[in-house]
């Protein structure tokens, strides 16, 4: 029965004053439910699900127990709610009080002492308990992600992550785990070794990308280059000492990506930087894997635009240690000599082959083949970069780089292709339009090549010697360091080591040109060439006849010819000698009486040396004094040139434009009657024969 109807039925009609009330009374019921309803709409905070804990077992049974919420989340909804009440209340804006430059500099003094203090904190702990402190190793390198942190303080991040990874990092390569491996029962010593290893790479890969985009430029691009600039020096220098250090370590060829395209960059900073980790990866690395990813990508920049490459990049090649690369005439030989084996005969040597592995050191012999493998590949990276360039851009500036490396490296070649690439560095130097540097070096390279694999090589040496009988005269006291120690190198890989090969009239001709050319030299270059003619005299005791001057029989001695062969080289005399004793240098004089001196004891350890070595040494201990001068003069001087006045390097090359050798006869100061009073200094000459 319907609800209206039992209703009337039951009750009939009702009182006028019990009516009335009965209306206030259901016109308040519909108003409190309008106030419940809004109430209902309203937003409540969400209730925080506890974490539930372990029961705890008590005398009336076991009690449920439960985690408090967090601290921050509670702080967390307090700002909210806190916020919202002021958002209500204020709703006009209100005004900021000026702050000094005094108040802003204290502020940021005090910024960057909390973070030094909280940086200084997170890295004790880690550094302390490397497994145990994961989530303070993971907070330090959110905090190098935070854009709250300012620039300077970013740099402190950084360093201190730098130094933290570099104890932390192991000596070996991290294996990644698979699911398998992850779902067996290990030991809790070796779970927690698993898990500290797999933070460890994760956060060190989260920080390399941190420096790849501090290197990129993509942090605080808001502010201006130089902060930029700043950040992507030190991420390059962070790149350059975890590579070097740590080479071996996951993650390797990623930086090595990062690295190689940052040795062409157009800021010299970054560049030398880049340049100066791989040169130091190349001589510490022996086996040779991270080496070759390192050669193959130089390659490829190379390859892209020879143009924009800078020469230091293509110079960290030459510090590679390759000692046991395999030729390619080896390996050719071994081809086919397993091509003329029959099907038993390979059976067998290959079965030979695994006894003898099985039965010496295989791990040493397996270490040398595959130290031999990279190795082998390194040079053909190299070759190929190297035969690009002379082939396709003979006249870039890498040539030079291109030519020292193919000395370097020339026994690592295949004879075949010997004789096209020496007809191709001979042409180079016959054409004219190389400089006093790539001449020199193409006369080492094809020297380089001679003394190698290509001593087996029916060469004719004349045209290397005419060469470098006419770039004597250049080397003066203008030339970098280079150019000297080149001269040196030459002499001795074409004079000192060929003495069988050299007739005595050639080598007359190269002993008076290098005494002509210790004049217009600098203290060690001089000091290197009378070693290098010393080694000449010794080797050659026919030479001797350079000390005489009262010869009457024989032609004139022509220095205009540039051939040694034509230029009658029997008639000169060694009048350089006696003024090099009065030079003003000590021991340029010292090393000019020790010339002709045949007391071993006088001449000490210059006679063990190599001139071009000796060189170095000297010069080293030169540009040393150079910069104390310089030091206190306040003055730089810049390595590999000599310290020449202004107006004296502006007379030097003003005279040099302006002088027509051609116009010049020098036969007119050799005049055929009374040698004797040729030259002033005739009777020092005969106390130097004695």
């Amino acid at each position: 029965m319907p609800w209206s109807t039992t209703s009337e039925s039951s009750f009939g009609f009702v009182p006028m004053s019990e009516s009335s009330s009965r209306k206030k009374r259901a016109r308040a019921h519909d108003e409190g439910d309008g106030v419940e309803d809004t109430y209902k709409k309203r937003p409540r905070a969400q209730e925080k699900a506890q974490r539930p804990l372990l029961p705890l077992k008590t005398e009336e049974g076991f009690v449920q127990r439960f985690a408090p919420p967090d601290e921050s989340d509670q702080e967390s909804d307090a700002d909210t709610e806190s916020s919202q009440v002021v958002a209500e209340t204020t709703s006009e804006p209100t005004e900021v009080a000026p702050v000094s430059v005094v108040e802003l500099m204290a502020e940021r003094r005090r910024i960057l002492r909390s973070l030094k203090e909280r940086v200084a904190t997170l890295s004790l702990a880690v550094s302390s308990d490397p497994e145990g402190s994961t989530s303070q190793l993971r907070e330090l390198r959110h905090l190098s992600l935070s854009r709250e942190v300012p620039p300077s303080g970013a740099k402190i991040v950084i360093l201190s992550l730098k130094e933290v990874f570099l104890d932390l990092i192991p000596g070996y390569r991290v294996r990644e785990l698979t699911e398998e491996e992850k779902k067996q029962r290990v030991k809790k010593e070796l779970r927690s070794r698993r898990d500290f290893e797999e933070t460890l790479l994760k956060q060190y890969r989260l920080f390399l990308q941190a420096l790849e985009a501090h290197v990129r430029g993509k942090f605080y691009s808001s502010l201006g280059e130089p902060v930029r600039s700043e950040l992507r020096l030190l991420a390059t220098k962070c790149l350059s000492e975890l590579i070097v250090r740590h080479h071996e370590f996951n993650y390797s060829s990623n930086i090595l990506s990062v690295l190689v395209p940052l040795m062409k960059e157009k800021d010299e900073r970054v560049s030398e930087t880049a340049c100066a980790a791989m040169q130091e990866l190349f001589s510490k690395d022996r086996l040779g894997e991270v080496s070759l990813e390192a050669v193959r990508l130089i390659s490829r920049m190379v390859k892209a635009d020879v143009w924009k490459t800078k020469r230091r990049a293509l110079d960290t090649l030459l510090w590679l240690h390759i000692e046991e690369a395999n030729s390619a005439d080896k390996r050719e030989d071994d081809k086919e000599k397993k091509a003329t084996l029959s099907k038993r005969q390979r059976k067998m040597q290959k079965e030979k082959e695994q006894l003898e592995q099985d039965m010496a050191g295989s791990e040493l012999q397996n270490r040398q083949a595959e130290r031999a493998r990279l190795h082998t590949r390194i040079m053909d990276a190299i070759f190929w970069t190297y035969f690009r360039i002379l082939k396709r851009t003979p006249t870039s500036p890498l040539l030079a780089s291109v030519l020292e490396g193919l000395a370097q490296f020339a026994h690592f070649i295949n004879v075949d292709f010997l004789d096209d690439l020496i007809d191709v560095l001979e042409s180079l130097v016959e054409s004219q339009t190389l400089s006093v540097v790539d001449q020199l070096h193409c006369l080492l390279a094809v020297l380089g090549i001679l003394s190698g694999p290509g001593s087996a090589l029916t060469i004719d040496p004349q045209r290397l010697y005419r060469r470098l009988y006419a770039l004597l005269p250049r080397v003066s006291v203008t030339c970098s360091d280079s150019e000297v120690r080149l001269v040196l190198q030459c002499v001795d890989s074409l004079l000192i080591q060929r003495k069988k090969k050299v007739s005595v009239g050639p080598l007359l001709a190269f002993i008076k040109r290098l005494a002509t050319s210790c004049l217009q030299q600098s203290s060690p270059g001089a000091i290197a060439t009378l070693l290098a003619i010393r080694m000449l005299l010794t080797l050659h005791p026919q030479t001797e006849l350079l000390f005489d001057c009262d010869r009457e029989e024989g032609s004139l001695y022509n220095a205009e010819l540039p051939d040694p062969d034509h230029c009658s080289a029997s008639g000169a005399c060694l009048w350089e000698l006696p003024l090099l004793r009065k030079h003003f240098d000590p021991q340029v004089r010292n090393a000019a009486k020790l010339v002709t001196s045949s007391n071993i004891t006088a001449i000490g350890e210059l006679a063990t040396k190599h001139p071009a070595y000796l060189f170095d040494e000297l010069s080293a201990v030169e540009h040393t004094a150079q910069l104390k001068a310089a030091a206190r003069s306040g003055k730089k001087v810049a390595k590999g040139h000599r310290p020449l006045s202004e107006q004296f390097q502006k007379l030097c090359h003003r005279v040099e434009g302006q002088c027509n050798t051609d116009a010049v006869d020098f036969s007119a100061l050799f005049r055929p009657h009374g040698r004797t009073q040729q030259l002033a200094s005739t009777r020092d000459l005969r106390r130097l024969s004695q």
